[in-house]
């Protein structure tokens, strides 16, 4: 994850010997995925040691699967499930994560063990990350900071607990009981836990996410609209299976209905998408591409659209990205949503007046029709400096450091 690259490298920056431990490389090239691309941003200061994950059920090689395994036809059984949900509570991969933990927790010690580690910085995705930590901070005294960034207990989206909270939070409180600092990415998930969490609300920071300057490396020249036949509007980022494609689909035929430049522009999501998405039309869907890409896609970008589910608690990296890079942005969300404080004040921002498809098609012309002058285009982009994401861990990393007395 770009977040997780950052922090890594923003400690290589300042001079820390860093350490990444990681699962092997078929694990995320076979069962989860992988851009080699952030892999190849890693400082080459850092050290990554790969600890390789025995094969389950994720794994689509079955010959690697375990007898177990084999003899459930890839299902485990119940009593498996409950004997790994012990030391991995959340309800996905049950015999995958948790057959890695004791061998990532063999190696985390092996290394302290050669070179001491001064602190380890845990993510929670997977849980398994945090019970490496436990041990290190349990039975080698290490100084442990969880940076857990959203959640793991309650639903950005709702700001209601996850239907296995109650599991999941035992181990959430271990983390808290013994962390040195727990970093949330906004100020309203941090302060949600200050009050659930209260006997360790002092612990509880808020890191904002960012944006990454190594994958924009370049202000965007918006294209000129002089001669050009229609315009190109584009979603950039993960669209799951709970995203509002009606409600996009409705407000682009509204905004292509009123405004002739719009009916004669194409709508494009480039990521992550739904199969079901790909029946809409004349909305295009290029598919994933490498961060190395974003330079030439927003180039190529006249509106970008943000829309996204929550409220409060809920962000989404790339309005961080999105605001980077100066471009017009069309948008439409809760009235409480968070990304509307990396928003404000922002040129060329054009919000939908209410959370409707006849708002989001209001907001959509408004952004085709208004052709942004240099000035407005350098004040976007001025806007989105202040949320460099090497920007944010530096200050974060430096009052951590003054806070351990390094």
């Amino acid at each position: 994850m770009a977040n997780t690259l950052a922090a890594v490298n923003t400690l290589a920056r300042r001079g820390h010997e860093v350490t990444v431990l990681s699962a092997g490389a078929d694990t995320f090239e076979l069962g989860i995925g992988a851009d080699w691309d952030l892999v190849r941003q890693v400082d080459p200061r850092v050290r990554v040691v790969r600890v390789d994950q025995p094969g389950g059920s994720n794994d689509p090689i079955i010959n690697r699967w375990p007898d177990l395994l084999l003899r459930y036809h890839g299902e485990p059984p119940q009593w498996l499930k409950d004997i790994d949900i012990k030391m991995f509570p959340e309800p996905v991969n049950y015999d995958w994560y948790p057959a890695w933990l004791p061998n990532a927790i063999a190696a985390a010690r092996q290394l302290h063990d050669a070179r001491p580690f001064d602190l380890v910085v845990a993510t929670i995705l997977p849980a398994v990350s945090a019970g490496v930590a436990l041990s290190l901070n349990a039975t080698r005294g290490v100084p442990l900071v969880l940076y857990e960034r959203d959640s793991w207990v309650f639903s950005p989206f709702t700001g209601e607990p996850y239907e296995d909270s109650p599991r999941s939070r035992p181990l959430l409180e271990q983390v808290f009981e013994r962390a040195h600092q727990v970093w949330y990415i906004n100020r309203p998930i941090a302060d949600l836990h200050r009050r659930e969490f209260a006997p360790w609300a002092h612990k509880i920071r808020e890191v904002r996410n960012g944006w990454d300057a190594e994958f924009l490396p370049e202000a965007v020249q918006p294209r000129s609209r002089k001669g050009r036949d229609g315009l190109v509007f584009r979603y950039v980022g993960t669209a799951d299976p709970g995203f509002p494609w009606l409600f996009i689909v409705e407000a682009w035929r509204q905004a292509r209905a009123a405004s002739p430049l719009v009916g004669r522009s194409r709508l494009e999501f480039v990521g992550v998408v739904a199969d079901f998405a790909q029946k809409y039309k004349p909305i295009e869907f290029p598919g994933p591409a490498p961060r190395s890409d974003l330079p030439a896609i927003y180039a190529d970008t006249d509106v970008l659209l943000f829309i996204k589910e929550g409220g409060p608690m809920a962000t989404s990296s790339k309005i961080y990205e999105y605001t980077a890079t100066g471009l017009p942005i069309a948008s439409s969300m809760a009235a409480e949503h968070d990304a509307r404080r990396v928003l404000e004040g922002r040129p060329l921002w054009f919000d939908a007046a209410e959370h409707t498809p006849e708002g989001l098609a209001r907001a959509l012309v408004a952004a085709a029709e208004h052709d942004p002058t240099a000035a407005e285009l350098a004040a976007a982009r001025t806007h989105g400096e202040a949320f460099r994401r090497d920007r944010t861990f530096d200050a974060a990393f430096q009052q951590l450091e003054e806070s351990l007395g390094w």
